[in-house]
């Protein structure tokens, strides 16, 4: 059981409510609810590496009693995105470099070829909702707004893999999304270099996508993810 004892705590506990600002859905399933949206901001890299996490802070910022909340971290640590201290705190786990390289391999193998399957299915209204992503996107890097930098690719990504209709791949790639997405605030300490080929490699995406052409999407999420990685490994800010 995780327990929220203020004197088991690591130190320099953060303070949740900040990155998770957005309406819970309380039309269904409030664990669900819960567990989705934190599962979520950890995909846009709402949350830094080393942040610990408690239930009663979490059901404070979500209105909920702490069930959902205990519910939400227990989830999560099952799947690798956060990890249970001794002292059974819960932490966002420091990404070190032979984990952030094997997260990129699966991505690598899975993302292109989800995107090759998606590009015969999208419909131009996805098409035209992932070049709204990315002109936020553009907006944001203009703003120096990470958070809702990360974001808005999340959407662009997850549009195109969404419309593919796979129920293998997709829950896959969502999870090493889950776990790599901590640590995308590296693209800003690099962005010189990253982001002028997130541009390019995104603008082509699109213009694929618009002629339904399978080999060039693929290519195009190939090069996204590679350079993107390209530029935070030889910045070399891992725990390791």
């Amino acid at each position: 059981m995780l327990l929220d004892d203020p004197s088991t705590r690591p130190p320099h506990v953060s303070d949740e409510s900040s990155a998770l600002q957005l309406p819970l859905d309380r039309s269904g399933n409030l664990h669900d609810a819960v567990y989705e949206r934190l599962r979520q901001a950890l995909m846009d890299g709402h949350f830094t590496p080393g942040q610990t996490f408690t239930i009663r802070a979490l059901g404070a910022v979500f209105g909920t009693s702490p069930m959902p909340a205990r519910d939400a971290l227990k989830r999560l640590v099952a799947e690798r995105a956060l990890e249970l201290l001794p002292n059974r705190s819960v932490m966002l786990p420091v990404m070190t470099r032979a984990r952030f390289q094997e997260i990129l391999q699966v991505r690598l193998s899975l993302e292109p070829a989800l995107a090759s399957r998606g590009a015969t299915k999208v419909t131009p209204a996805v098409i035209e909702a992932m070049a709204a992503d990315h002109a936020s996107m553009c907006t944001a890097l203009a703003g120096g707004e990470p958070r809702e930098y990360l974001a808005a690719n999340r959407r662009f990504h997850f549009r195109l893999y969404e419309a593919a209709g796979s129920v293998v791949m997709l829950p896959v790639i969502e999870a090493m999304w889950v776990q790599a997405g901590p640590h995308l605030h590296q693209l800003f300490r690099v962005q010189e270099r990253a982001m002028p080929s997130v541009e390019h490699h995104h603008t082509a995406l699109l213009r694929a996508l618009r002629r339904q052409d399978a080999t060039a999407a693929a290519k195009a999420v190939w090069d996204d993810l590679s350079d993107a990685a390209d530029s935070i490994l030889a910045a070399d800010q891992f725990d390791e």
